[in-house]
């Protein structure tokens, strides 16, 4: 039904129709500005797209009416036998500004109850009801089919929706237990403090200028705590879909006590969601779009792992790091490449940390081909289903 099968393929294509069968100006600016519109609103509302591709590509009010009903001609075009828009009444855009412009502009412009009503009335020119007179030819099952493949395209994205509750009390004393269990001993650098081990001289005189040349108020120096970095990965696959929750809800709790914190999730590709966890952990619940590939699909965590340590916050992994791993093993990767990704881990940072939330099943074990390779590279092997959960890992986790 549609000439590509990827939104940004159409997208490009329907911009293509618009400038030349319609004369609109929609350059490389024009479709950058249409794709950041549709990161904004609901992909499976057409009206919400329609609305917010008009303002983009339309420069003037007489501009509404053509792209509205070259947008239905584009993106619904049903099967044979369905009545189409027609189209041979849309005026054509003028290059030119000038008087026959604004004459066609003057002309095409419809009343403000024929615009309400014309407005009103195009989805259903589209979405013909299975009840309805006019299509008593058609079976629901045709007319079901006609609807949902209309606006396929929009739909292939396949966005889901990940809700990040934010971390409660219990919750964020536990990661506060874990990032002190998690201290790294002291820094080699001496810092300035009220209280410490040796004098600083030097701004102990810088500050008796203020009194007149006596050292009334001594100043110190003293050695900073290394405070860990935190680098958690989330298995979003179908596997994962009762346990990413409690995953999400721990990485938002270790946000909420230290800012050097990394979140993924993944699932067949990598995705960053720091910032989204971040905004959780300072309040309030938060939701993240995510792609198909990095929820609610297969897992390939080996290429993930590998993906993860080619971004600029992989390669700052290094012995101040404890990389935290919330999957259940279920890997349809290649064990090699998962391997090779847990070498590199284990010998790069500080500890890894895998969270498997089926080890409190009776009976389990980890036994399953991800969990097999994984195993020899793994400093902690737990699981955390609540914030006893995450006290009880504080109380046992381990670094090399």
């Amino acid at each position: 039904m549609y000439p590509f099968g990827r939104l940004p393929d159409n997208l490009a294509a329907f911009a293509g129709v618009m400038r030349r069968d319609h004369a609109f100006r929609t350059g490389p600016g024009e479709l950058v500005d249409a794709a950041r519109a549709l990161e904004i609103v609901d992909l499976h509302d057409q009206r919400a797209v329609r609305d917010a591709l008009r303002p983009v590509l339309c420069s003037t009010p007489g501009d509404v009416e053509v792209f509205d009903e070259a947008f239905t001609a584009f993106f619904f075009r049903g099967p044979v036998g369905v009545p189409q828009p027609d189209r041979k009444n849309v005026p054509r855009r003028d290059r030119e500004q000038g008087e026959v412009g604004e004459d066609r502009r003057a002309e095409s412009r419809p009343s403000e109850p024929d615009a309400d009503a014309a407005t009103d009335d195009r989805p259903e020119a589209v979405e013909i009801p299975a009840d309805t007179p006019d299509s008593a030819d058609s079976t629901p099952a045709v007319a079901m089919q006609m609807v949902h493949a209309s606006y396929s395209p929009l739909r292939a994205l396949g966005r889901t929706s990940i809700a990040v509750a934010p971390a409660g009390t219990e919750w964020h004393a536990a990661a506060r237990a874990l990032v002190r269990r998690l201290e790294l001993g002291l820094s080699r650098r001496w810092v300035p403090a009220r209280t410490g081990l040796r004098f600083d001289l030097r701004r102990t005189l810088r500050a008796s200028l203020q009194t007149g040349g006596e050292p009334v108020g001594p100043r110190w120096r003293r050695r900073q705590r290394r405070v860990p970095r935190f680098v958690v990965l989330v298995d979003g696959s179908r596997s994962m879909s009762d346990a990413a929750g409690i995953a999400m809800t721990l990485a938002a709790a270790v946000a909420s006590v230290t800012p050097r914190i990394e979140v993924f999730t993944f699932s067949t590709a990598l995705q960053r969601v720091t910032r989204d966890v971040r905004r959780a952990a300072a309040g309030g619940p938060v939701t993240i779009e995510s792609e198909r590939e990095t929820w609610g699909g297969g897992t390939s965590i080996g290429a993930c792992l590998r993906a993860c340590l080619r971004t600029p916050d992989g390669r700052r992994i290094g012995r101040d790091t404890v990389v935290i791993i919330a999957s259940d093993g279920l890997d349809v990767g290649e064990p090699d490449t998962l391997r090779a990704a847990m070498n590199d881990l284990k010998s790069r940072a500080a500890g890894v940390v895998w969270l498997n939330p089926l080890l409190e099943t009776p009976g389990y074990e980890p036994t399953s081909r991800g969990m097999r390779v994984a195993r020899p590279f793994i400093s902690t092997f737990s699981s955390v289903r609540d914030a006893a959960g995450l006290a009880r890992l504080a109380r046992h986790v381990r670094l090399r």
